[in-house]
């Protein structure tokens, strides 16, 4: 029978002693899963470190969370994990509201390193500085579920086309591609799998430009199913393949 896991919570550093929780991450202890003194939790930085504590102060729980305190963890040994041996980065076009949040949400869980938001000459939507930092939560409360101890790199804005780095392969998610994803995978050696770079445009499409600028930097098209996709869709299905792929 598989044993329940400790309550997660982020913090900005993971070091031994004791640590002050930030308020969301209190009102989540105290208000919302009504930890008390002695419950056993782990938190975690988003950069691997990570760490068993106790809870050792509520401050007076949930009024304390009104008034602006924190709950504090007293953490034990910490534990760093080590960075990947392989990453995903993707290049997706931003999608509308609660879509573009499951989007970080379940590639987060499926472990993607990069999601960069592109703003593609079809796009519809553009997401901003403000819509970053709401993503970046997602990201976190995904981290907090899945017991994911690094966060995924979310920016907007990168320099297009992408330029894959020696060794890495860049793939553009192409519904009238002559070969899929997991095709261009097993054709790889394991070596030339392990870093992979993937364009996911908007449902539009790509223009022409872009395909060209991509076909020049060395894209791949690849397809993902027999039918078009919605961006956040194509994004899962290129992470559930990439996951599932064998690592070295």
């Amino acid at each position: 029978m598989r044993s329940v896991r400790a309550p997660r919570f982020h913090v900005a550093e993971v070091r031994s002693g004791r640590l002050t929780l930030a308020a969301a991450e209190s009102r989540h202890a105290l208000a919302v899963l009504r930890l008390r003194p002695g419950d056993t939790v782990e938190v975690f930085d988003g950069q691997g470190a990570h760490a068993m504590g106790k809870l050792v102060d509520d401050g007076a729980g949930r009024r304390a969370v009104r008034r602006g305190g924190g709950a504090v963890v007293e953490v034990g040994e910490v534990w760093v994990e080590p960075p990947p041996g392989r990453h995903l980065t993707l290049y997706v076009a931003a999608c509308k509201g609660p879509r573009l949040d499951w989007l970080v949400e379940k590639c987060t869980e499926l472990g993607v390193d990069r999601i960069r938001l592109v703003e593609f000459a079809r796009s519809v939507v553009r997401a901003g500085d403000a819509r970053l930092a709401k993503l970046s939560r997602v990201a976190i409360e995904a981290c907090k579920q899945c017991g994911r101890n690094r966060l995924p790199q979310l920016s907007i804005g990168d320099p297009w086309p992408p330029a894959p780095a020696p060794g890495e392969r860049l793939v553009v998610c192409d519904p009238e591609a002559p070969i899929s994803l997991v095709e261009q995978l097993s054709r790889n050696s394991a070596r030339d799998a392990v870093h992979l770079t993937a364009v996911i445009g908007p449902e539009g499409g790509l223009a022409d430009d872009e395909r060209a600028h991509l076909h020049g930097a060395g894209a791949v098209p690849v397809r993902l199913a027999p039918h078009v996709l919605r961006v956040e869709t194509a994004a899962v299905a290129v992470a559930a393949v990439w996951a599932a792929a064998p690592s070295v």
